[in-house]
């Protein structure tokens, strides 16, 4: 095992090797037949068919993949899933099984050798495992469930609450978020890092400030219903498949889709609807009556531009500004002293462009601007954010129909997760909730968030971590001081469903516990249970699997091991109740958190029921009850000679640290994952061409950091950039390379060279099949 005080550049070393990516013509219209074809293959073979009938359905469980809203009942379709929708519940459906014998054959030092492709491919995890280094063998060996628990109650009793985080992936329920933070805070700390902390942390930040609430302000018939949507940031076909049939239908209303992106997503550009049978005669939806290719981080100064042409032009909504916001004399003072050349060169847009979008922002009587992680994950992700809600705020797009912001969120419920609590800066009202409902002390000095986490364990200060679902190695940045950070616990917890990346990085003792997914039936001693989400609009509704374990699988579900973690721990007589009946754990949320009273009623209604949403009303909850227009800096970053700002992007064959596939067939790159994509302009001043070798390497402070073996393609890219994959480039991004104000790690916009190895792509030998 390697010191934390190496160099950070040192990396797996079979994850670095090259693997033979092939490039053809990519895709140029999203869904249709290809992708029926593609659910097919990853559904027949894992049993998932039966499934996939109930999925998103009232009664059935909720997908496990994405955020996205679901439409009202009246608006379901036949079937509820898109092809990656298929995918992640063919993981779940599985029949192969990582059992016993899979992990007396492979010692974690073997397994550092394996991608995640092939480790997910394993199957699922059968028994609870231990790890124990000081047995010096290096293998997992199943333990019972009770000296499990009982472990993890040992080392929190010898544990001081700021030495123990506790993780939480975006998949897990409301009701399991809920008994963990729980726990946490039970434990007495707020070190409750989460997924979000590396996505949309950003988008809360922005928000909270600004309108009071850090969730986006639509709902599905906004979306269906309005006269101009832009997009920025955001790869619809891949993050979110099921949003480009509500694009459609935006369409068919009348309206109107700008994309903000520096490379071209083809779920923006066109769409075949599988459930349209002209797709199967040729019909294409074209969605994107724009495309503004922009330069990486050039965001900020597009609507910073935007903004000032439509106060050059007095094309404002005064009533609205006067009644119901802040700071407009500051803002436009502002506006009025950039200089427009300065904003072009950080944007890269034609001018006439900048201005025929000023005129579709006029025209529109209602607009959603809505955004992903290509926005959140920058240097100045906040200030953007703030700055394309100035957009909104100025022209009175927030709080009416068809209008207003519009975040998307990633896995199925991290926004669910932060409303149950799983938050490291918590709101005292929610922590003084919970100390008067349960009875005991809750601290109330904030925690650490993701960053930070890995910062304490890096520097030697953490003792114990728990992770609710996750790969933390592998979806955090700066990769190898990730794993190291891991194995400096004394104790490591991952509720998992299938072997990843973390487990190969353990404490000095280290416990799998395999949980059931949300596909699978859940019983327990009140008979069958049902779980919650919230999606991407702020609406609740329930999810009830039907998937039976077999014999070989001992598993649990999320609430009963973090319950009886908590019980076997502390004593208290709250948590069993809680294991034998989710409806007495909703009775607690009810009493604790606002928006959820007659929780366990309200979920009997069809499609569940919207939170409470203060600026989808106008009613701002800041200070002073007003929405408040900020002053935002262009900032743009200055790159040295011969770097390129890189910005990395999840595979059509993948969702966060999930590879299903080797394919990215909407780019136009199969059997392998290691592209760089450069543009042609930017190949020519860098002497480079299609299919050279290069290595990504960044420098810092405290070293360089490099991922080698790169085959370089040329892409369609706005100038100074380039696109390659999560995580494989994760390694170049340091840990303290953070966004301001949030936190968030920069994987947006990390200045790197491409420095070439001087061999070509045809000369490289492909892996070994074992090695895949």
């Amino acid at each position: 095992m390697t010191s934390l005080h190496e160099s950070p550049s040192q990396v797996n070393p079979v994850a670095n090797r090259f693997d033979h990516p092939k490039v053809s013509e990519r895709e140029h219209a999203a869904a249709g037949v290809p992708a029926i074809l593609h659910s097919m293959q990853h559904a027949v073979p894992n049993n998932a068919v039966p499934s996939l009938l109930t999925i998103n359905k009232h009664k059935g469980f909720d997908c496990p993949g994405c955020a996205w809203p679901e439409p009202d009942q009246a608006d379901l379709n036949v079937v509820e899933f898109c092809e990656n929708g298929a995918k992640a519940v063919a993981e779940e459906t599985t029949p192969k099984k990582a059992g016993p014998d899979f992990w007396a054959q492979y010692t974690v030092e073997q397994l550092r050798e394996k991608t995640d492709h092939w480790l997910g491919k394993v199957g699922r995890i059968t028994e609870p495992m231990l790890y124990d280094r000081s047995s010096g063998d290096g293998h997992y060996r199943p333990v019972t469930w009770e000296d499990a628990f009982g472990i993890i109650a040992d080392q929190l009793h010898r544990t001081s609450p700021e030495e123990a985080v506790f993780y939480t992936s975006g998949k897990a329920s409301n009701e399991a978020a809920y008994v963990f933070q729980l726990l946490a805070r039970r434990m007495g700390t707020n070190n409750l890092p989460d997924c979000s902390n590396m996505c949309h942390e950003s988008t809360g930040s922005a928000l909270t400030a600004m309108v009071g609430l850090g969730k986006g302000s639509v709902t599905m018939n906004d979306i269906h219903s309005t006269d101009l949507l832009i997009s920025v940031g955001q790869n619809p076909g891949t993050n979110h498949p099921r949003a480009l049939t509500a694009f459609t239908r935006l369409k068919e209303n009348g309206g109107r889709i700008l994309a903000v992106n520096p490379i071209p997503e083809t779920g923006l550009m066109a769409f075949r609807e599988p459930q349209d049978p002209m797709t199967y005669l040729g019909r294409t939806e074209r969605l994107a009556d724009d495309y503004l290719q922009v330069r990486l981080d050039g965001d900020r100064a597009l609507f910073l531009a935007i903004n000032k042409e439509l106060v050059r032009r007095d094309a404002v909504d005064h009533a609205f500004l006067a009644q119901f916001t802040t700071g407009y004399d500051d803002l436009t003072a502002h506006l009025r002293d950039l200089d427009d050349d300065e904003l072009a060169a950080a944007h890269g847009i034609p001018r006439e462009q900048v201005l025929a979008t000023v005129d579709e922002i006029i025209r529109a009587d209602t607009m959603i601007i809505s955004w992903t992680l290509g926005v959140t994950q920058h240097k100045n992700a906040v200030a953007t954010i703030q700055e394309m809600t100035n957009t909104l705020l100025l022209t009175g797009n927030i709080g009416k129909p068809g209008a207003g912001t519009a975040p998307l969120r990633g896995h199925s419920n991290v926004q669910g997760n932060r409303t149950m609590g799983i938050w490291e800066k918590s709101p005292d009202s929610f922590l003084t909730s919970i100390e008067n409902h349960f009875g005991f002390p809750v601290p109330r000095e904030h925690g650490h968030d993701t960053v930070d986490a890995l910062r304490s364990m890096r520097d030697g200060h953490n003792r114990f971590f728990m992770s609710l679902g996750g790969n933390l190695v592998r979806v955090t940045s700066d990769t190898a001081v990730a794993e190291q950070s891991m194995a400096s616990n004394e104790l490591t917890v991952h509720l998992s469903t299938k072997p990843n990346g973390s487990h190969a990085w353990p404490g000095e003792k280290s416990l799998i516990l395999p949980v059931r997914s949300r596909t699978d039936l859940d019983l327990q001693k009140s008979g069958r249970q049902s779980v919650t989400v919230e999606d991407s609009v702020g609406k609740v509704h329930a999810s009830t699997g039907k998937r039976r374990a077999n014999r070989k699988e001992n598993l649990k579900s999320e609430i009963d091991i973090i319950c009886s973690v908590g019980r076997d721990t502390f004593g208290d007589d709250f948590w069993q109740p809680m294991i034998d009946d989710y409806a007495v754990l909703r009775d607690h949320i009810a009493a604790t958190i606002p928006g959820f009273e007659n929780y366990n009623e309200r979920l009997e209604h069809p499609g569940g029921f919207y939170l409470p949403n203060g600026p989808r009303e106008r009613r701002f909850t800041t200070p002073d009850g007003k929405a408040h227009l900020t002053v935002n800096q262009p900032d743009t970053v200055q790159l040295r000679d011969r770097e390129l700002m890189m910005n990395t992007v999840r595979t059509h064959d993948q969702y966060n640290s999930t590879v299903y596939g080797m394919d990215d067939r909407y780019r136009g790159i199969r059997g392998g994952r290691r592209v760089v994509l450069v543009g042609a302009e930017d190949l020519r001043g860098l002497g480079l061409r299609d299919g050279d070798m290069v290595d990504i390497v960044s420098d810092w402070s405290d070293g360089q950091r490099r991922a080698p073996d790169f085959r370089v393609v040329e892409y369609s890219h706005s100038r100074g950039g380039c696109t390659t994959y999560f995580p494989e480039a994760n390694v170049v991004i340091p840990l303290d390379h953070a966004a301001e104000k949030s936190n968030t790690p920069v994987s947006k916009s990390t200045p790197v060279r491409l420095e070439p190895t001087g061999r070509r792509a045809e000369d490289m030998p492909p892996l070994p099949d074992a090695e895949k």
